[in-house]
């Protein structure tokens, strides 16, 4: 996972991308159809994932969404950890914010060895710009188009699953908009395509409520972790809450999040 993967030609587009049943007769009983089974990723977060029907829906496009401090990059790389040590599901990690180095340094930090295991797969994205040779100074890149081109083309080439993409604000800052709520429209719609289940880094703009820079990544999104940071006399407290999840009932409120033992567990409040 630490080696620079060959033969795989990432193109960077300089285009935008486009666009009650029958009535029942009252002396018949019928019999009650049991809820129909749903596939589901582990968060893997202790606690969480009973208060949620097991995880997140496959395929589902879920914010983890926070303020500075708040551990987003660190649930949502423990996630694809756990995802491929325990359940044997590959995923990729795409970041426009660190150097793959510095992930990895990060996370085994944190009690998350990744010595001997192929996966996740580690993406710089910043360092793949530069080895396309494509980003020239004058030229205007559509990096949301592209990303998604690469995503597809790295799915293709390693059978990924799980995507976490750190983060938004980091993808908002190199892409120029013509108009941001259609331009992200088609960009999660392209990441349904893609058919991964995508956990994307979001910040939390100072003293607004709402999920992302622009307001609408809360509707597009299929779920939301909220991770938030408070700062205490003794220290920051971690708090985490299930904003929504479609087609999953869960618990809300925030619980205190707590990170032991190269584990995230949360607690009863």
């Amino acid at each position: 996972m630490y080696t620079h993967f060959r033969g795989i030609h990432l193109a960077w587009s300089t285009k935008k991308t486009k666009d009650e049943g029958k009535e029942q007769k009252k002396d018949v009983k019928r019999p009650v159809k049991s809820p129909v089974s749903i596939d589901r990723v582990p968060t893997e977060v202790v606690g969480l994932d009973e208060k949620m029907e097991g995880g997140v829906p496959s395929g589902f496009i879920v914010l983890i969404a926070g303020n500075s401090g708040s551990m987003k990059t660190s649930v949502a790389f423990s996630i694809l950890y756990n995802a491929y040590k325990k359940h044997n599901k590959k995923g990729m990690y795409i970041s426009l914010e660190q150097s793959k180095g510095s992930i990895i340094t990060h996370v085994e930090r944190l009690g998350m060895p990744l010595k001997g295991m192929a996966n996740p797969v580690i993406i710089d994205l910043s360092k793949v710009r530069k080895d396309t040779g494509k980003a020239g100074k004058e030229e205007k890149i559509d990096w949301l188009g592209s990303t998604l081109k690469v995503i597809k083309k790295y799915k293709e080439a390693f059978g990924c699953e799980i995507l976490a993409f750190d983060s938004l604000a980091a993808l908002y800052a190199v892409n120029e908009f013509d108009n941001p709520r259609k331009d992200l429209f088609y960009f999660f719609e392209g990441l349904r395509d893609i058919g991964l289940t995508t956990f994307l880094i979001s910040e939390i703009p100072k003293g607004q409520d709402v999920y992302g820079i622009y307001g609408v990544e809360d509707f597009l999104s299929d779920g939301i972790l909220h991770l938030k940071a408070e700062e205490m006399d003794t220290g920051t407290n971690i708090y985490l809450k299930v904003v929504k999840m479609r087609q999953t009932h869960h618990k809300r409120g925030f619980m205190p999040l707590i990170f032991d033992d190269g584990k995230f567990e949360v607690l009863k409040r």
